[in-house]
């Protein structure tokens, strides 16, 4: 199927909507006004749920459960690791000093 643009001529001058007489125009409407189109357009959507952390939606559920573990709130820690394997906290102390902390691996 092939789109077809109807391309109309001024028959006359039309000051009121911008014509002369003889100048190109085309119809403007709106999808309400074609008879059926906006059922086969609602075909064409694709919908998604939300997705949780066990089904796909509008993201990937693998992706979901990484989304779900960023933390929003202010951090009491964050941890970092040293080119040796080991684990370091960075924390502040109450008057906002940085405390890096090793972590303990045993508990």
């Amino acid at each position: 199927m092939s789109t077809k643009i109807v391309q109309l001529e001024a028959r006359a001058d039309e000051p009121d909507i911008g014509l002369v007489k003889g100048e190109p125009f085309y119809v403007i409407t709106s999808a309400d006004a074609v008879a059926g189109l906006d059922k086969f357009i609602a075909k064409q959507v694709v919908t998604y749920q939300p997705a949780t952390e066990m089904d796909d939606g509008l993201m990937a559920a693998t992706d979901k459960k990484k989304l779900n573990k960023i933390k929003t709130e202010p951090f009491e820690g964050i941890k970092f690791k040293s080119p040796d394997g080991s684990i370091f906290v960075l924390s502040v102390d109450n008057e906002g000093e940085p405390v890096f902390t090793k972590e303990d691996i045993n508990g």
